[in-house]
């Protein structure tokens, strides 16, 4: 995959992982309690290793048992990704009538992506009903069965404004509010359903006045439920089963009965990843039976996907027993080559357990997916005994630790680190100054003014890229891609 092709799923990825972010926030701002039910869907960190997972919506309210899929849009329509010629990958295939889809606008500003403050938000339900009125677009691919956008026709504002009348046949707005002149607009509704009444404002380009679903949904309602998921642990139904076991140990009403029911599901649950979940909340909870299964997952013949995941499950406990089976399994050389070494790097760094101390041992491994794993989950809260650690390797015989230290200091980024630095620039080493001159310029120039490493660093800081413009992540990508054009 070229890298043009990368950084547009990356960004794609990006957009949902933002879209998701936000609807958690506007969820808990209107008294509902989310968590990801679909793991992942909250990230952008991209993972080779597919986990067959049960089809989810991707988020659950561990109070009132809603259920949410979202959908992040640079361009805000009623659309669903659809198979129609499979039905595991429907538009709206695993969904209940009262599971809802949250649509929700993510757009560009100076090269950051910002999401509308509230989603658009209709039940599954009201989608179905109406679904005789979406239309299909052309398949995403060439393959069989490939994916395709369903649409459901509405109207969405390009400029902000306010509602002046609505009625079953039209819709007269008038824009203004944004800077350029206010004027009035009427849109003919040709069976849609307006959403909004007289002296609605609405929000350009994130706003959606009519539809042919019936109406948006009001979650009002939803929150005067009352959800039991220790009852949910004998449904026939596995996605039901998986949230409730996911739910759970976020229900402090339930902590009596909660091992118990864990425990007793994971004896004669059919379904893996509902089983390998229940592990993994029982073990949050301190169950030994939930660690000792996922330890079985890990050491097993069993799915590869099963054990990634046991892997993602370890990161997210956070307790000194998932440190250890992390650190076991990035040394196992049975995954030697395996992303699996990766997953249990990235699951000791920042994004996981923050367990710093432990990455310094991968930062130059012979894997250099690895290393690069290690060396970006460093973050700029790395402890003082953390950063000393990595200034000492700048001295090292060994070039490939000496450069990956380097790269871990840059990736740090914090004062403390320029200090560290500072202070051991008197040893001499290259490799000091040199990382001196990646580092934030403004903190490095306050560090080293009035001293000889100034004269030193500052030629290096003219290639930072926080001070070239060609020294920029963007830029480089682009000058190597342009470079390669050469045939």
């Amino acid at each position: 995959m070229g890298f043009k092709t990368d950084s547009s799923f990356l960004r794609f990825l990006t957009m949902g992982a933002i879209g998701v972010r936000q609807t958690m926030s506007w969820l808990r701002a209107n008294g509902f309690e989310p968590i990801e039910l679909e793991r992942y869907c909250a990230s952008n960190k991209i993972w080779m290793t597919k986990v067959k997972r049960l089809r989810l919506p991707d988020l659950l309210c561990v109070k009132t048992g809603l259920r949410l899929e979202v959908r992040a849009k640079s361009d805000l329509k009623i659309r669903m990704s659809d198979a129609p010629a499979n039905p595991e990958r429907t538009w709206d295939a695993g969904l209940r009538d009262d599971d809802v889809v949250a649509l929700i606008a993510v757009g560009e500003e100076r090269g950051t992506l910002r999401p509308a403050d509230d989603p658009v938000i209709f039940t599954v339900k009201a989608l179905r009903k109406s679904v005789a009125t979406s239309k299909l677009g052309p398949p995403k691919s060439a393959s069989e069965g490939a994916e395709r956008d369903r649409t459901w026709p509405a109207v969405v504002p390009n400029r902000a404004g306010v509602v002046k009348s609505a009625s079953a046949a039209k819709l007269v707005v008038e824009f203004g509010g944004d800077g350029n002149p206010a004027r009035s607009q009427t849109f003919t509704l040709n069976g849609r359903k307006p959403y909004v009444k007289p002296g609605d404002a609405f929000v350009a380009e994130a706003s959606i006045l009519a539809g042919t679903p019936d109406s948006l949904a009001d979650l009002r309602p939803y929150r005067s439920r009352s959800y039991d998921p220790i009852a949910d642990l004998k449904s026939a139904n596995a996605v039901d089963r998986y949230a409730a076991v996911k739910a759970i140990p976020y229900r402090q009403d339930l902590e009596k009965r909660a091992v118990a029911a864990l425990e007793a599901i994971l004896a004669k649950e059919p379904e893996e990843r509902v089983a390998l979940e229940a592990a993994g909340s029982a073990a949050a909870m301190g169950s030994k039976l939930g660690q000792e299964r996922i330890e079985a997952t890990l050491k097993g013949d069993g799915r590869a996907d099963l054990r990634m995941e046991a892997v993602l499950i370890l990161s997210e406990l956070g307790s000194s027993y998932s440190r250890r089976e992390l650190v076991r399994v990035a040394t196992d050389a049975r995954f030697k080559g395996n992303e699996i070494r990766q997953a249990a790097v990235w699951g000791l760094g920042k994004k996981g357990l923050k367990s710093y101390s432990d990455l310094l041992q991968f930062i130059a491994d012979a894997d250099e997916n690895v290393a690069m794993h290690a060396i970006v989950g460093l973050g700029d809260d790395a402890s003082a005994d953390v950063v000393e650690d990595l200034v000492r390797l700048l001295a090292s015989e060994d070039v490939r630790k000496a450069a990956a230290a380097s790269q871990a200091l840059r990736q740090v980024g914090s004062a403390a680190a320029v200090g560290s630095l500072v202070r051991a620039a008197k040893n001499g080493s290259e490799w000091i100054v040199a990382t001196l001159g990646r580092l934030p310029p403004d903190t490095v120039r306050k560090a080293v003014a009035g001293t000889d490493l100034a004269g030193r660093v500052e030629p290096l800081l003219l290639l930072n890229e926080r001070t070239n413009w060609l020294s920029s992540e963007d830029r480089v990508m682009d000058l190597a891609f342009l470079d390669k054009q050469n045939i």
